[in-house]
């Protein structure tokens, strides 16, 4: 059998829509969401669905967005191929991801790190712009084009 690794993104992958058709034909994805649901508060899945995008883009959304996603297809992978992967890691937000897949830290406790690092994301960054601090902090840039 050959060896394969599982990466994992970060912040800045998440659209509306996103897994829809995986949503509507698998039961593990949904069960996934709904678990995440109850520990967030509020429909995580309606959010991803619905957005608006702008809501969506938030950090502290983001963060369980993705989290959440990346851990319903890794379910969905294992329960169809019956394999795991030799190797797991991830970039950013998506180390979470893998120390979840990796039996780590729970789905639950994943769940609660990552939403609490987003609102402190999104705090801090918005205390540094009040106060017109122009220095180093974390900030996500999303929609960059490419000049021509």
């Amino acid at each position: 059998m050959k060896k394969f690794a599982a990466v994992f993104p970060g912040q800045g992958t998440q659209f509306t829509g996103m897994i829809s058709c995986l949503y509507i034909k698998y039961k593990i994805i949904r069960e996934t969401f709904y678990f995440a649901s109850e520990i967030l508060g509020y429909d995580l899945w309606n959010l991803i669905k619905n957005g608006p995008l702008k809501k969506l883009n938030k950090t502290y959304y983001t963060q369980p967005a993705i989290l959440v996603t990346s851990i319903a297809i890794y379910k969905l992978w294992i329960q169809k191929n019956k394999i795991l992967p030799s190797i797991v890691t991830g970039y950013s937000l998506g180390e979470y991801t893998a120390m979840v897949c990796s039996n780590i830290i729970s789905f639950m406790d994943a769940i609660k790190i990552v939403e609490f690092r987003g609102k402190l994301m999104h705090e801090i960054s918005s205390h540094l712009n009040d106060f017109k601090i122009n220095g180093y902090y974390m900030k996500t840039i999303i929609g960059l084009k490419k000049k021509k």
